[in-house]
């Protein structure tokens, strides 16, 4: 089956199945259409790691939004023993309100996906691209950006740590935003590399930059296996593996998922224990202890198991906040404006510091739309709905991806290979995050601006140098001095 072709007809479908939840709301399908979303999304995510032409932006950011709405709900439900008690882990909202919410899901990713086959693949300079100098060089420098990012505490348990300010720092920033092209890249170079020692070190580093996700949260963790095995399809890795082999990679990756994401969430046991003036040196200790010690194993699996029960029901947010719009009236903009002054540097606007004080966009949205104000899983459809209801969470997805889509279409424009893989794999991470709020899109963009044309000034001219000295070791093997 050509699932270039296939994926567009995968939205039709998508489109449909949203009119047909819309018309007939009941819980039997509502599940059946949730599942059928989850089943595009894997079907989706499954072309674009074993055909480099499916690799979109448009198809990637619907993929994400369907595990997070679609493959919630059906994880929910399946969590459920009965359908009263669906009920109640869904806080009794009406079936009507979550179904014509996921209706709205499903209609926004299936025009994603027919948008889709508009769209060229991300994959440019991936067939001439080879191991070099300095994509080791890049590698080991996003390593040591990382470890000095949690050595300095600027990154920690949940990621990026702020200041009492509400500020980030500049060193914690770039670890954050090193670490899904760095496992992108080195996940591409696994398969290129000529050199058995080359093999060895950029298999390393992808475990590594793994292992520096486990504090950051489970779905970073299964991001961060996904985009190192997209670089590696990208390098034809995939293609020169049998069957057998790619089942086994699946089942050890799986296992490697599965294993992190219940140390992460020992971790999260570990901070209530400690309370929050632990260092992540003592909540990874007792984590560990967690996982291993007999004695705390019950305990830990009783909690895991209703953790992830309970968490996974992002549409519940969604439907909260449609209600809530059509009860009064969506904020018109000021989310955005709130977002876009967030992304300003403080020397800029010497009036953040109120901005920085909200902590999160609840503070300000929630007491206009009548909700309380708590921490909720904010996606670009959750910030869309606030400011402009139903049509304002299509039209940021659309924007979103303009922008995630023309910065890919920038960055190409620059003539060095790997400074354009490390920004392409930036925007596929992006693209992969269901849980961002619009400011966690912008900010990484805007510090790509910066650091891709250094990067490539880099590149360039140290390219130049040893192209040089290359040169002139071969001439003097052509004429030797004697």
């Amino acid at each position: 089956m050509n699932l270039l072709l296939t994926i567009p007809r995968f939205g039709t479908a998508l489109l449909l199945s949203g009119l047909v939840l819309l018309l007939w709301p009941n819980l039997t399908l509502f599940v059946a259409v949730a599942f059928c979303g989850l089943m595009i999304g894997l079907a989706t995510l499954y072309a674009a790691i074993d055909d480099r032409k499916a690799l979109r932006i448009s198809w990637i950011l619907s993929t994400s939004l369907l595990f997070a709405y679609d493959g919630g709900s059906v994880s929910t439900y399946l969590s459920a023993p009965s359908a009263p008690e669906f009920a109640i882990m869904v806080k009794d909202r009406p079936i009507e309100l979550i179904s014509s919410t996921l209706a709205l899901v499903n209609i926004i990713c299936g025009l994603l996906l027919i948008v889709g086959q508009l769209e060229s693949p991300v994959t440019k300079t991936a067939e001439a691209t080879e191991d070099s100098w300095f994509s080791f060089a890049l590698a080991t420098f996003g390593l040591i950006l990382i470890v000095a990012a949690y050595l300095a505490g600027d990154l920690g348990y949940m990621g990026i740590q702020i200041d009492e300010a509400g500020r980030i720092t500049v060193l914690g920033a770039a670890a954050a935003l090193f670490q899904g092209p760095l496992a992108g890249i080195a996940g591409f170079m696994l398969a290129r590399s000529r050199r058995r020692t080359m093999t060895v070190f950029y298999a390393a580093v992808v475990l590594m930059v793994v292992l520096a996700a486990v504090p950051t949260g489970r779905r970073p963790i299964v991001l961060i296996l996904i985009v190192a095995t997209l670089g590696f399809s990208l390098a034809g890795g995939l293609q020169r593996l049998s069957l057998s082999r790619k089942l086994l990679g699946v089942a050890c990756g799986g296992a490697v998922a599965y294993v992190m994401s219940s140390y992460f969430f020992a971790l999260r046991l570990a901070g209530w224990e400690l309370g929050t003036d632990a260092t992540l040196a003592d909540q990874m200790s007792l984590g560990l202890e967690f996982l291993v010690s007999p004695s705390l194993q019950d305990r830990f699996t009783t909690l895991f198991y209703e953790n992830v029960r309970e968490r996974t029901f992002l549409l519940g947010y969604l439907a909260d906040l449609m209600e809530a719009v059509s009860n009064s009236a969506p904020l018109y903009g000021e989310a955005l404006l709130y977002y876009v002054r967030l992304c300003i540097p403080s020397a800029l606007d010497p009036g953040k510091d109120q901005i920085i004080a909200l902590q999160m966009v609840e503070a300000l949205a929630h007491p206009k739309l009548g909700l309380p104000v708590i921490d909720q899983a904010n996606t670009i459809l959750t910030d869309g709905m606030t400011d402009f209801g139903v049509i304002g969470a299509g039209l940021y997805a659309l924007v979103m991806l303009v922008l995630l889509r023309g910065a890919i279409f920038l960055i190409q424009k620059f003539p060095a290979p790997i400074t354009v893989m490390f920004g392409t794999f930036v925007v596929v991470h992006l693209a992969l995050k269901p849980e961002l709020t619009l400011d966690e899109y912008l900010v990484p963009l805007r510090n790509l601006a910066v650091i891709v044309p250094l990067m490539w000034l880099i590149e360039a001219m140290t390219g130049m140098a040893f192209s040089r000295r290359l040169a002139h070791q071969q001439d003097e093997q052509r004429h030797p001095v004697i």
